[in-house]
């Protein structure tokens, strides 16, 4: 007579199993979220445009003008404002470089000069051993180091490949950031056509309690972010503006700087790079004052300080204090940690996202008090 062990599951063994399901499928999705991740931030992102732009389109709605029309209006102004910065900046760079060459070349000829004229005199040598040095023949040296070319030249070669190999993926990361801005862009446009659909969407799949704590918070959020955005516009030109003033009347002083304009644009792209751009903003001034006299580089200095002081001073509390009152240590830390995780980009993103995160941890608290009061025994 056989008989049939039967295995029952028992309740620790449901528990178990149940809690593998929950981590694999947990594992599954994160490796899922992971392999798709530049997409998400893409997608982010597009999101984002939608919301900063969401209040504007909806009034142009209101006057019977089509989404379309506006949304390519403001593409085409944001592609003349790129075409602005990109020619205004890149002279600076190619004026250091050419300055920079220029003293390579001059300090290669001096050093020449300097050698064949007394060269142990210049590398400072002691003069009990230039004798020694003197009764060496470097004609035989030159000649082992001909003989040896070779090697030496597969050596150079060979680092030259590792080089050029390094150079590949810097313009392979380049062309991938330019493509990834353009799919941002052309998601925003079919976002922005659908967004009553995509809002919609969103609220659908959400949790009812969170759908309608997010509906309930959602006009609060939207005006935050557009005023964010709507000041930050209005601190950037306002600092464009205060740049230019000054670096020309310098001029007056015999400081001039050509730059002037490429120099007031800066300041006012650096202006949405919160606590951090006074310093950006800073360095190619300096650069281009550097290859004058230190009157100059002196002046600057002055002159920026006082633009920095007068921003935080007079600018920032006037404009700002209107819309988002933070702490700069959490702008700062929010900052540094998804710089370092994700793009540089997300340093620009710092204030709106850490005033959302205000929103609702502020929310969270009162929310928390309110609970605590309503169990006390003396509510």
């Amino acid at each position: 007579m056989l008989f049939k062990k039967i295995w029952f599951m028992t309740q620790e063994d449901s528990a178990f199993l149940r809690k593998l399901i929950i981590l694999t499928a947990f594992s599954i999705i994160l490796f899922f979220v992971y392999s798709v991740s530049e997409v998400l931030k893409i997608l982010f992102f597009a999101l984002f445009l939608n919301v900063l732009f969401s209040p504007f389109l909806n009034l142009m709605n209101r006057i019977k003008i089509r989404d379309w029309a506006w949304i390519i209006i403001i593409y085409l102004l944001v592609i003349l404002f790129l075409i602005v910065v990109f020619f205004a900046i890149i002279p600076i760079f190619i004026k250091q470089l050419n300055f920079l060459f220029i003293q390579i070349w001059d300090s290669v000829n001096n050093l020449k000069s300097a050698f064949e004229a007394e060269w142990l005199e210049w590398l400072w040598i002691p003069t009990y051993l230039q004798w020694p040095l003197e009764s060496i023949d470097f004609s035989t040296i030159l000649n082992s180091i001909k003989d040896n070319a070779k090697d030496i030249s597969v050596y150079v070669s060979d680092n030259l490949k590792n080089f050029l190999s390094s150079w590949a993926w810097v313009i392979f990361s380049f062309t991938a950031a330019i493509l990834q801005f353009l799919l941002v862009f052309i998601f925003a446009f079919f976002i922005a056509l659908e967004r009553r659909e995509v809002r919609n969407f969103f609220y659908r799949i959400l949790p009812e309690k969170a759908s309608k704590y997010i509906l309930s918070r959602e006009k609060t959020i939207i005006n935050t972010l557009s005023n964010w955005f709507r000041w930050q516009v209005i601190l950037g030109i306002s600092m464009f503006f205060a740049t230019l003033i000054w670096l020309l009347v310098i001029r007056l002083f015999w400081i001039r700087i050509n730059e002037f304009f490429s120099l007031a644009l800066i300041s006012w792209m650096m202006e949405f790079i919160p606590y951090i751009w006074p310093f950006i903003a800073f360095l190619p001034a300096l650069a281009l004052s550097t290859a004058f006299w230190l009157k100059w580089v002196v002046i600057i200095t002055i002159l920026y300080l006082v633009l920095q002081q007068t921003e935080n001073n007079l600018l920032v509390p006037y404009i700002m204090s209107r819309t988002l009152s933070l702490s700069p240590f959490a702008v700062l830390l929010w900052m540094v940690t998804w710089a370092s995780l994700l793009w540089v980009i997300w340093i620009i993103l710092a204030i709106p996202v850490v005033s959302v995160i205000q929103i609702l941890l502020d929310d969270y608290f009162k929310n928390k008090k309110a609970v605590k009061w309503i169990n006390s025994p003396e509510a």
